[in-house]
């Protein structure tokens, strides 16, 4: 069972991270295209399912549900390890892409704050936000912490994308 885990995990993150890094090298847009960013969620299901069908496979169905869930949960987090190493490491790397990443987040501000948000405390806090993004876009830079955070919310619909293939396996004949 480990070695499954691992293999397929390893396995999925060097497909997500080739996967990325072929994106990057067509262009900075093409990476940050939100579209093509879910998009790679196929090569996680794709290997989360693989390793827990073996899984099935090999200690069979009729188990607890949390043992089933074990295994694509963990596969997809290998995989979500390698992809954030990669993102941390290419932001580190091409300071332009962290630029690119505010630039589009300022945008998506001051289109909140240019369409009236009706509530004043809100509008400051937006504008609070487009102050905070001004002076983070002076000195770009990828902190840690944040991409930490996504990581750890990724976790949690990584444990709803195991669940659901748990199920789906645990159902089927």
């Amino acid at each position: 069972m480990k070695n499954n885990i691992l293999q397929n995990g390893v396995l999925g993150g060097v497909v997500v991270v080739f996967y990325f890094a072929l994106l990057y090298s067509v262009g900075k847009e093409t990476f940050l295209n939100p579209w093509l960013q879910w998009a790679s969620m196929i090569f996680y299901l794709t290997f989360m399912y693989r390793a827990a069908k073996a899984d099935c496979e090999l200690n069979g169905k009729s188990r607890d549900f949390r043992q089933i869930l074990r295994t694509p949960f963990a596969v997809f987090i290998l995989i979500n390890l390698f992809y954030w190493m990669f993102y941390y490491g290419l932001h580190l790397y091409d300071l332009d892409l962290v630029r690119m990443e505010l630039l589009a987040e300022k945008q998506t501000y001051q289109g909140m704050l240019d369409a009236g948000v009706g509530d004043p405390q809100q509008a400051n806090q937006i504008r609070e936000g487009l102050m905070e993004l001004d002076k983070a876009l002076e000195n770009p830079v990828q902190p840690l912490g944040p991409v930490i955070t996504r990581m750890a919310m990724g976790a949690l619909g990584g444990f709803a994308l195991s669940a659901g293939i748990a199920a789906i396996l645990r159902s089927s004949d």
